[in-house]
């Protein structure tokens, strides 16, 4: 299977220009969350942007977002996320991994990036620009962020979100 997450040549190429070398620190994750924000444009989601959106959903690779350098506000936690793991993973981290979440009751769900470094495991939520990466993982039954586990994964596709209507599965 294809992964979303595979770091490519422009992908290498990015870092050289962003100066980064190895990712190894949770101030390199912070900065490279940074400049990847600085490098996207946040297009706005309404009704005339819904239909483009859900065309691209859950279907772009970490590079093709970078690539394309637009995610649509409010709808962008999993495109964003898979392109920071496909950057940490270029930057040399050790492990990666997708983590899809859900909130039941208010009908919603979110994606965050497990990270590890040299001291263990971090969770990130890369969608906020006000995050920084916290110790540990998240787990099965323990809220997080008024979230619970729903799966983890190298990437969307690893846990079978492939397009916009396979996000009924997560809420079942």
């Amino acid at each position: 299977m294809l992964s979303q997450v595979e770091p490519t040549e422009n992908i290498h190429r990015l870092l050289t220009e962003w100066g980064m070398g190895d990712v190894r620190t949770t101030e390199d994750l912070v900065s490279l969350r940074n400049k990847m924000f600085s490098s996207l444009t946040f297009r706005t989601y309404d009704d005339s942007t819904k239909e483009e959106e859900k065309k691209i959903r859950w279907k772009r690779t970490g590079a093709q977002v970078l690539e394309d350098s637009y995610v649509y506000r409010g709808k962008a936690c999993t495109d964003l996320v898979v392109a920071f793991l496909t950057l940490a993973r270029a930057g040399g981290v050790k492990g990666t991994r997708f983590v899809k979440l859900k909130d039941e009751k208010a009908g919603k769900i979110h994606s965050v990036a497990e990270i590890e470094l040299e001291d263990g495991w971090y969770i990130f939520d890369v969608d906020s620009t006000t995050s920084v990466p916290e110790k540990g993982e998240i787990r099965e039954g323990v809220p997080w962020d008024g979230f619970f586990l729903w799966k983890k994964g190298r990437d969307a596709w690893d846990l079978g979100l492939t397009e916009y209507d396979t996000q009924s599965k997560v809420l079942q």
